[in-house]
């Protein structure tokens, strides 16, 4: 197998649905995805969704997203320095279920090259300023619902190339 070709197995191994922590497994309404991927209306744009279920005792609901690149020349997934941290957000009051997310922007790379992406959600449940439980994902596929205009797509990863 040639160098490129490895290279090419191992990034495609890479975007396969990343697992989230098994924190998950037992919380099927606990996820993060790509919702907007590089569309002809939206150039460059990457969403990232986040579904967050309610804990016992209402404690409100937080969430860090952030972007990841895929670093081919080092067959890794590299934190995006520039532009793709939203910082920490309250997205629910801890009275139901909740989903929000938030949509990053890039400049089209140059002609040739492509950027692979991938969302990693940082979860906190907090009562006050008290974090009382925690879930760290990773977007993954398989969210998508033709009547929720926000889940119409639903990607671990998101490829954006000229």
């Amino acid at each position: 197998m040639t160098k490129r070709a490895l290279a090419l197995a191992l990034a495609l191994a890479a975007l396969a649905p990343a697992a989230a922590l098994a924190k998950t497994d037992a919380r099927p309404d606990l996820w993060a995805t790509v919702n907007l991927c590089d569309t002809p209306a939206r150039p460059g744009a990457v969403g990232i969704r986040v579904s967050i279920p309610r804990e016992k005792g209402a404690p409100e609901q937080w969430a860090h997203i952030h972007l990841q690149w895929f670093d081919g020349g080092k067959l890794a997934w590299r934190a995006l320095r520039s532009g793709g941290d939203a910082g920490w957000r309250r997205i629910g009051i801890g009275t139901r279920l909740v989903q929000g997310g938030t949509t990053f922007s890039f400049a089209a790379p140059s002609a040739g090259t492509r950027m692979v992406l991938r969302g990693v959600v940082e979860v906190q449940w907090r009562d006050g300023r008290k974090v009382v439980d925690r879930a760290h994902l990773l977007t993954t596929e398989g969210h998508a619902s033709s009547a929720d205009l926000h889940r119409r797509v639903s990607r671990s990863s998101c490829e954006i190339k000229r």
